[in-house]
C-alpha cells in the first residue's frame, strides 16, 4: 500500500499554492502514465514542466487524472501553475490522490472474520483440553462416521466427523485421526472423554495419549 501511494508525486498543501501562490507559466517536458493504476481504462497523469522562478530553471511534478485534458497535452505545451515555497500546481488541474481507505475496511471485515473463527476455534480446543485434563473415559456407540474430505489437491484439512451417544447424550466429535475408527462400523463401542458433569465430551486421543504416556484410569 505505501509502494503503491508512493509511486507518484503528491503535493501536501494544494489549497494554500492556489489561494496564495504565485502565477506563471510553465513548459511541459514529459507526460507519464501510472500503468499500476487504471480506472475505466484509462491511468492517472505525471505531468513534468519546467518554469522560471526568478531566474533559476526549476522543474516540477505533479499527478492528475483528467483523460480528455491530458490526452490533447503534447510535449512543449505552456501550461499556466501557480508556485509556493517550493511546491507548484498547474492552474487547470486537480490533483489526483489515490484513496486507500476502502483497502483498511477490507482488512477491518478480514481481522473480524479472522477474529470470530478464533474465538470459535479457541472455544472448541479449550473444551477438548479441559476434557484432556479432567474428563472421564467411558465408551461410546458409534451413530455415524462422516468424513470431510478437505481441500481436493492437497488433502490439507481432511477429518471426520464421529457421531455417538453415551447414556442418553448424542454428541459429535471431529478429529483427523483416521486410526480411531479402524475396524469400526456402525454400533461399534469407540473410546471417549466425558466431563464430569456429563455434558459434554470427545473423541478419547488415543495418539496423544500414548504420546504422553496416560493410564487407562487418569488422563492428565
Amino acid at each position: 500500500m505505501n509502494s503503491l501511494g508512493n509511486s507518484f508525486p503528491f503535493v501536501e498543501n494544494a489549497e494554500k499554492i492556489q489561494s496564495d501562490g504565485i502565477k506563471t507559466n510553465a513548459t511541459l517536458t514529459e507526460i507519464k502514465g501510472i500503468d499500476n493504476i487504471t480506472i475505466n481504462g484509462n491511468n492517472p497523469q505525471i505531468l513534468n514542466y519546467e518554469f522560471d522562478n526568478n531566474g533559476q530553471k526549476t522543474t516540477s511534478k505533479f499527478t492528475v487524472f483528467k483523460p480528455a485534458k491530458t490526452d490533447n497535452l503534447k510535449i512543449g505545451d505552456t501550461i499556466p501553475i501557480k508556485h509556493l515555497n517550493g511546491q507548484t500546481i498547474p492552474m487547470e488541474f486537480e490533483q489526483y490522490t489515490f484513496n486507500m481507505d476502502f483497502m483498511y475496511y477490507i482488512a477491518g471485515v478480514v481481522l473480524l472474520i479472522g477474529l470470530i473463527l478464533f474465538y470459535l476455534l479457541y472455544s472448541q480446543i479449550n473444551k477438548e483440553i479441559s476434557l484432556y485434563k479432567t474428563g472421564r473415559i467411558m465408551e461410546g456407540k458409534i451413530i455415524s462416521i462422516n468424513h470431510n474430505k478437505g481441500f481436493t489437491f492437497s488433502k490439507f484439512g481432511s477429518s471426520m466427523d464421529v457421531h455417538y451417544e453415551y447414556g442418553n447424550n448424542v454428541a459429535k466429535s471431529r478429529t483427523n485421526n483416521f486410526a480411531l475408527t479402524n475396524n469400526k462400523s456402525i454400533g461399534d463401542s469407540i473410546k471417549i472423554l466425558v466431563s464430569q458433569d456429563g455434558n459434554s465430551s470427545c473423541l478419547y486421543p488415543e495418539l496423544i495419549a500414548k504420546t504422553n504416556g496416560w493410564k487407562e484410569n487418569y488422563v492428565a
